[in-house]
C-alpha cells in the first residue's frame, strides 16, 4: 500500500514526453520512460488526468470523466509516411493546432481500423458510459453547440429519440468508441509494462466536470441545475492574491440526489479510473468538506458562500467501490475538518516544499513537520518550477531555503535544488514525488500551468530524455533513504 512502504516517483504528463511529431502520446516513448524510471530507483509515474479537455487544453476542464483524451492516440501506428505527411504534426507552434491537426490524422485511422477490431466486450464492459460518451461527442459535431441547445428530445435524452439517433449515426458513433477501444488497449499494455517493471501509475481525478460534458448531459439530476443551466457554480473566494476571487464556472453537485443514488455517478467514475490507475489523487479535496459556490449569473466570486459538501458519506463510497489507492490533494483553505474526514479514511495527503517558506514561521509544508503518510513534492504542476522560483529575486525567500538546508548564503539556485531534492528523499513522507522540470533544474519556460492565466498553459514537453546515467544518480537516493521498494 501507498501508506505503508517508502517510495519516490516523477510527475511527467503524457504530453510532455517527447516527441518528433507533436505532443506525447501513448507510444514508444512511454515504455523508454517507465525503463528509466526503474533505472532512477523510481516506482511511482505521476500522470495528470487523461481526461479530453473542452477549453484551452487543460485537462482539469474536461468534457468526461471517463474517456481518454483522442490526442494520445499514437497514429504513427496506424498510418504511413505518405498519409501522415499531408497531416504536418511536426510543425505546429502550440498544442491547440496540434489537437486540430490530429483529429484529421484520427478520422482517417478510423476508416482504416474500422473493421479490424470487435468492439463488443469493450462495449458491454463500459456500458456505463462509453455509449453516451460516444452519442455526445458525435451530437456535438453535428450541431456545433452546448448539450443544452441539442435539439429537445436529444437534449432531454427521450428514449425513443436515442434510439433513432444511435441508427442514424451508427458509423461515426461506433468511430468514437473504436478511438476509446484503441487508446484503451494501448494503455492497458502500457499500464501492464509500467507494473511489471515495479512502477505504479498515479493518476489525477478532477473534482468538478463542465456543464457543457457527456457527463452531465447523461446524468443531469446528479447537478443543481435549472433548465439545463446551473443554479451555482463552483469557484474559490476573494484572496490576497485575487480580490475578485475565482469564477471557475462548472456546475456543483446535488448531493440530496446523490446520496438518494447511492453515489452512483460517483461509483461509476471510480471503476472507470481505477482500471487506468493504481493511484489517483482526489483534486480539490478540501470540496468534499465544504466547497464554495457562487450563483451562476454573477461575474465575479466575491458574493459567493459555502455549502456542506458530502463529507464522509461521498469519501466512503468512493474507498470502497474504487479498486485503486487513493491520495487526496488537500491544498487551499485546509480546515480542521478537512484534516479530520482525511485522517478518519488514513487517507494520504500531499505536502508542496515550496509553500514552506513564504515567511520565517514554522509550517507543516516544512520537511521536518511531514508526516509519514503523505506525498511530497517540491512543487506540482501548477506552481513554479524551483529554479524559475529562485530566479525571481526574492532573496528573503531565498535565504529561507538555504538557512534551511544548512547552506553557506553564497552558494548558487542549482545547489538549492539538490538540497530541496535530497531533503525531500531524507523526509519522513512516505512517497515523494519530483517534477521532471525540477529534477533537470529547468527555470519559468518549463512551467506547466500559471493558474488563470488564459492562454499558452499545458505546452511544456521534453526534447529529448537524459540519458542513464542522469537517471542512476537517484537510484543511489533511493538506496541511501531508503526508497527502493
Amino acid at each position: 500500500m501507498l501508506g505503508n512502504c517508502r517510495k519516490s516517483g516523477v510527475l511527467l504528463h503524457i504530453t510532455s514526453l517527447p516527441s518528433l511529431n507533436g505532443w506525447g502520446k501513448f507510444s514508444k516513448e512511454c515504455y523508454d520512460f517507465i525503463g528509466l524510471l526503474k533505472i532512477g530507483g523510481f516506482s511511482v509515474w505521476e500522470v495528470l488526468p487523461f481526461s479530453p479537455p473542452l477549453l484551452e487544453n487543460s485537462p482539469y476542464s474536461t468534457y468526461s470523466s471517463f474517456a481518454i483524451n483522442p490526442n494520445f492516440l499514437d497514429v504513427f501506428q496506424y498510418l504511413t509516411e505518405s498519409e501522415l505527411s499531408s497531416f504536418d504534426l511536426s510543425n505546429c507552434s502550440n498544442l491547440s493546432e496540434y489537437s486540430s491537426k490530429i483529429q484529421k490524422a484520427i478520422k482517417l485511422v478510423c476508416e482504416k481500423e474500422r473493421d479490424k477490431h470487435d468492439l463488443t466486450k469493450f462495449v458491454r464492459d463500459n456500458k456505463y458510459w462509453i455509449e453516451d460518451f460516444a452519442m455526445f461527442c458525435v451530437a456535438k459535431d453535428i450541431y456545433k453547440s452546448p448539450w443544452y441547445r441539442f435539439p429537445e428530445k436529444l437534449r432531454n435524452r427521450q428514449k425513443s429519440y436515442l434510439e433513432k439517433f444511435k441508427k442514424d449515426y451508427k458509423k461515426e458513433i461506433e468511430d468514437v468508441i473504436l478511438i476509446q477501444y484503441l487508446l484503451d488497449h494501448k494503455w492497458k499494455d502500457i499500464k501492464a509494462y509500467a507494473n511489471k517493471q515495479g512502477v505504479k501509475i498515479f493518476g489525477d481525478a478532477p473534482f468538478y466536470v463542465e456543464l457543457d460534458s457527456a457527463d452531465v448531459w447523461a446524468n443531469k439530476n446528479s447537478w443543481k441545475l435549472e433548465n439545463d443551466k446551473p443554479k451555482l457554480v463552483a469557484g474559490v473566494l476573494p484572496d490576497y492574491f485575487n480580490s475578485d476571487g475565482q469564477l471557475w464556472g462548472y456546475p456543483v453537485y446535488d448531493y440530496v440526489y446523490l446520496e438518494k443514488n447511492n453515489y452512483e455517478y460517483f461509483v461509476k467514475k471510480f471503476k472507470r479510473l481505477s482500471k487506468l490507475y493504481d493511484i489517483v489523487r482526489l483534486d480539490h479535496f478540501v470540496a468534499f468538506n465544504k466547497y464554495y459556490a457562487i450563483p451562476s449569473n454573477h461575474k465575479n466570486a466575491k458574493r459567493g458562500k459555502w455549502y456542506n459538501g458530502a463529507k464522509e458519506k461521498l469519501l466512503k463510497k468512493i474507498i470502497d467501490s474504487a479498486s485503486c489507492e487513493i491520495v487526496a490533494e488537500d491544498l487551499g483553505i485546509v480546515t480542521d475538518d478537512v484534516i479530520k474526514l482525511k485522517n478518519k479514511f488514513y487517507t494520504p495527503g500531499i505536502k508542496v516544499l515550496l509553500f514552506a517558506f513564504d515567511n520565517d514561521s514554522d509550517n507543516m509544508y516544512k520537511p521536518h513537520n511531514y508526516e509519514k503518510n503523505c506525498v511530497a513534492y517540491i512543487g506540482t504542476h501548477d506552481n513554479d518550477t524551483l529554479m524559475g522560483l529562485l530566479s525571481t529575486g526574492c532573496w528573503d525567500k531565498i535565504n529561507r531555503f538555504k538557512r534551511y538546508f544548512q547552506m553557506p548564503l553564497e552558494r548558487g539556485n542549482e545547489e538549492v535544488v539538490n538540497n530541496a531534492i535530497i531533503n525531500l528523499y531524507r523526509s519522513s513522507a512516505n512517497t515523494v514525488i519530483f517534477t521532471m522540470q525540477d529534477l533537470l533544474k529547468l527555470g519559468s519556460e518549463a512551467r506547466m500551468n500559471v493558474p488563470g492565466k488564459a492562454k499558452g498553459n499545458w505546452e511544456w514537453k521534453l526534447k529529448n530524455f537524459p540519458d542513464e546515467s542522469f537517471f542512476s544518480k537517484f537510484c543511489e537516493l533511493s538506496d541511501l533513504y531508503a526508497r527502493n521498494n
